[in-house]
């Protein structure tokens, strides 16, 4: 089945250790023939089909089953098991993690056919992934959800720069509020990020606080045309980033 989303990383099936300091982001179709998907999905647990299932529409419902059976693929590849084999906890507040194995971060995100997985050996880690695209009323949804700094921003963005502004903001709020394990409770407007393509990708200010936000770090990533993410990790420590799109042609092995 052809693909539009054409990634700009370098393609790899090779996995290399994670080594302090250093996080790995893949990016990967989730826009998967129906065999295919019907494949993958014997990788998922019980629950992790029951949850799919509840989704809205069949798109989204294959969607989640790739993204859920891929995490496990690449999780079982740098853990040396089978991905059947991955057990899955979560925090207090609802972030996954590994059940049974210490010292592997990791997180998932998917938009419109392309997903991304970011992982890291010594570092909480979230990482987000939108489609860029035209939505109507986003100025409405910035001056509701973001902080005032940030909406003023956005509304002095030329018309073609506005949507990518908006999603470079929600990207990478998305991926502080997933790092920090607290999801979209915590509050979009609780977190500014710099805004514009000439701006160092950071955290502005955590409720107010210049200090906390000092303690993060955000990566800007642009795996594909037409789609933004970022990542964001509680370090602040320099972080080394390498990525890779995976074809899905051969199961990720370590080199």
């Amino acid at each position: 089945m052809a693909n539009p989303v054409k990634p700009t990383w370098p393609i790899s099936n090779g996995l290399t250790p994670l080594e302090p300091g250093c996080v790995h982001i893949w990016s990967f179709h989730t826009s998967r023939p129906s065999k295919e998907v019907e494949l993958l999905s014997k990788l998922l647990h019980p629950e992790e089909i029951n949850r799919a299932m509840r989704m809205r529409s069949l798109e989204v419902r294959e969607q989640a089953i790739v993204g859920r059976a891929v995490l496990r693929i690449f999780l079982a590849g740098y853990l040396g098991c089978e991905p059947q084999a991955i057990s899955f906890a979560s925090t207090g507040m609802g972030k996954p993690i590994l059940a049974n194995h210490k010292g592997l971060y990791f997180n998932l995100s998917h938009s419109h056919g392309l997903g991304l997985i970011g992982l890291s050996g010594s570092v909480e880690i979230g990482v987000d992934v939108e489609k860029v695209r035209f939505i109507e009323n986003s100025l409405f949804l910035a001056e509701r959800f973001f902080s005032p700094w940030e909406s003023q921003t956005l509304s002095q963005q030329p018309g073609h720069e506005m949507q990518s502004v908006f999603f470079q903001a929600w990207t990478r709020k998305e991926a502080f509020l997933k790092a920090n394990g607290h999801g979209l409770g915590f509050g979009l407007d609780r977190v500014e990020v710099s805004l514009g393509r000439n701006e160092t990708p950071r955290i502005r200010l955590v409720d107010g606080c210049p200090d906390e936000a000092r303690r993060w770090t955000i990566l800007h990533l642009e795996p594909s045309k037409d789609f933004m993410g970022a990542a964001a990790f509680l370090t602040t420590q320099p972080i080394k980033s390498l990525t890779w799109h995976w074809d899905g042609k051969d199961n990720p092995k370590m080199m």
